[in-house]
């Protein structure tokens, strides 16, 4: 039974562990449902049930040759995004090489595979509406560790996976492997089709001392959801708020920032993430130098609420310094026209850490 408005906003977030119901959680870098298979390990960090059955989310992690054949989800809509390592992708006729910061966006029906190219490479695997993620618990082999195993375990066949993938809308088509281009890639496509997308490119929007980036939109994703990576200098909270209609998901992926959610307070770094389902009283701040992060919003009705109060840019890098401002105006106008509940101010910060 999902909980009201009212009762989210009171509800405590959940630490380090899978919650069975959506409620906000928090889980750090490693924590999470952790499964090898064929040398990798797998961290699921939300699942369908965790969610409310609108995503789930693992990384995958694993050494030089790992990998996967191709594979085609019926179902999902994924958004593959690097955080460590060197991740060689393909989809059908194309291939890139994609490092930190790189991402692939693929729609259902799209085959894919990869290869790990570092020895050490670690990957966000996102998947809308989610519930394939159960595939994980069936092929792999539940363990305890936090990285992936020096020898490979229990190996899953082509065989058992094509049995087991055939109950989650999974196939794994024939397709050859072409070889890479080192193409470019700067814009998001105007329809929901598979494409790469190299780090700091992307739709920007700048305002004082933070840039905002669309990885993804609507018209990408089938509505399901939209993806924003933000990056910026040392920053106060933002206004404690709410959203009724949708979710919203934090991933640090460089740096340091406070998230607060219904009254506590979470240092997250790099590989940290925070679910906050409609409902969440939160804010975050930026603690370090250039931190960045990136969010997921699902659904996507959000969309457009960052052009209320950024400006357009051609730029690759927001200007640190000058005087502090905000478009209050703007934001006045998303609070009237949005999915945007403002509760009151800015929450107060935990006093800055001493470094001797």
């Amino acid at each position: 039974m999902s909980l009201s408005v009212e009762e989210m906003n009171k509800q405590l977030p959940v630490a380090n562990a899978l919650p069975g119901e959506a409620v906000p959680y928090y889980m750090a870098s490693g924590e999470g449902a952790r499964y090898e298979i064929n040398g990798q390990l797998v961290t699921v960090i939300a699942r369908a049930a965790d969610t409310g059955g609108i995503f789930s989310a693992a990384y995958i992690s694993g050494g030089m040759g790992a990998g996967s054949p191709f594979v085609s989800h019926s179902i999902e809509h994924k958004t593959l995004y690097v955080f460590d390592g060197i991740l060689h992708v393909w989809l059908p006729g194309e291939s890139r090489i994609l490092a930190p910061g790189d991402s692939v966006v693929i729609p259902p029906n799209t085959p894919h595979a990869y290869t790990m190219a570092a020895h050490y490479t670690r990957f966000l695997n996102w998947m809308t509406p989610g519930g394939g993620e159960a595939y994980y618990e069936r092929v792999g082999t539940p363990i305890d560790s936090h990285v992936p195993p020096v020898r490979p375990g229990h190996k899953a066949g082509l065989q058992e996976q094509a049995e087991v993938g055939a109950e989650f809308g999974i196939t794994f088509p024939d397709v050859e492997r072409v070889a890479p281009s080192f193409k470019h890639d700067a814009g998001l496509p105007p329809t929901q089709s598979p494409y790469f997308l190299s780090a700091g490119e992307g739709e920007r929007l700048v305002s004082y001392q933070t840039m905002f980036t669309y990885l993804s939109r609507p018209a990408n994703t089938g509505s399901n959801y939209f993806a924003v990576h933000t990056k910026g200098a040392k920053s106060p909270y933002i206004p404690l708020h709410f959203h009724s209609q949708h979710t919203e998901n934090f991933l640090c992926t460089e740096g340091r920032m406070w998230l607060y959610a219904n009254g506590r307070e979470m240092l997250l770094t790099k590989g940290d993430f925070v679910h906050a389902p409609a409902g969440t009283v939160h804010s975050f701040a930026f603690d370090a130098h250039n931190t960045q992060m990136v969010g997921f919003l699902t659904p996507s009705v959000f969309n457009g609420f960052f052009e209320y109060f950024n400006k357009p840019t051609e730029d690759y890098m927001y200007t640190e310094g000058g005087e502090p401002y905000m478009d209050m105006e703007g934001f006045g106008r998303a609070q009237a026209e949005m999915d945007l509940t403002v509760v009151g101010p800015p929450p107060q910060r935990r006093a800055a850490l001493d470094i001797l």
